[in-house]
């Protein structure tokens, strides 16, 4: 009888070393257990369209990913993205100098998809407001203006997992931003982007 308090011991401690992990709940569907929050850090530089300057900037944010072992990962984010540049253009028959800070806050929907163990071909866009100064000037005539409006982009690109929690990505997309500026100026971009998500 005075071994059955030893059993009793054994068991409970194999129990308690062994993993626990949490049951999956039936029917296959999404739930909180499956969102994996990560930060992101991205390089820009952003040709401009037409008559818009050329920008170099960073964007920040946090995402959310779903469903983080399947082939198919859907990722939800918030993203703050400062940009600078400035450049030429011509304006009633002038060469007018331009300096610009745009800064977009978006939301958006990106779609990743498998290619392989750890590499994954995204697909995405973004949407929201952006706020800004626009200045530009010439001989002929002078402006310096806020520039805000409504701004989306819409691209994809490469994401690679280099490890356990850090990914990296480059990718491209297409933005455009409908300013209040004196002449209601439109910002047409082709953005270049590389950097890194983390995992919490």
């Amino acid at each position: 009888m005075k071994k059955i308090p030893l059993y009793l011991l054994a068991l409970c401690t194999a129990a308690s070393a062994a993993p626990y992990y949490l049951p999956t709940p039936p029917g296959g569907g999404l739930t909180p257990a499956d969102w994996q929050p990560n930060w992101r850090l991205q390089g820009l530089y952003a040709v401009g369209a037409k008559h818009t300057p050329d920008t170099w900037g960073f964007r920040s944010g946090l995402e959310l990913y779903s469903n983080e072992d399947s082939a198919i990962r859907h990722e939800f984010g918030i993203n703050a993205a400062p940009q600078w540049g400035d450049g030429h253009r011509r304006r009633h028959d002038a060469r007018a100098h331009q300096d610009l800070f745009l800064l977009p806050i978006t939301a958006g929907y990106t779609l990743n998809l498998g290619l392989g163990e750890d590499t994954f071909l995204f697909l995405g866009g973004k949407a929201g407001w952006a706020v800004g100064h626009y200045k530009e000037k010439s001989h002929l005539h002078r402006e310096s203006t806020t520039c805000n409006g409504f701004t989306f982009s819409a691209g994809g690109g490469l994401k690679v997992q280099c490890s356990e929690r850090i990914y990296a990505h480059i990718g491209y997309e297409f933005g455009r931003t409908y300013t209040n500026t004196h002449h209601d100026d439109t910002f047409g971009q082709h953005i270049i982007s590389a950097g890194i998500d983390w995992k919490f």
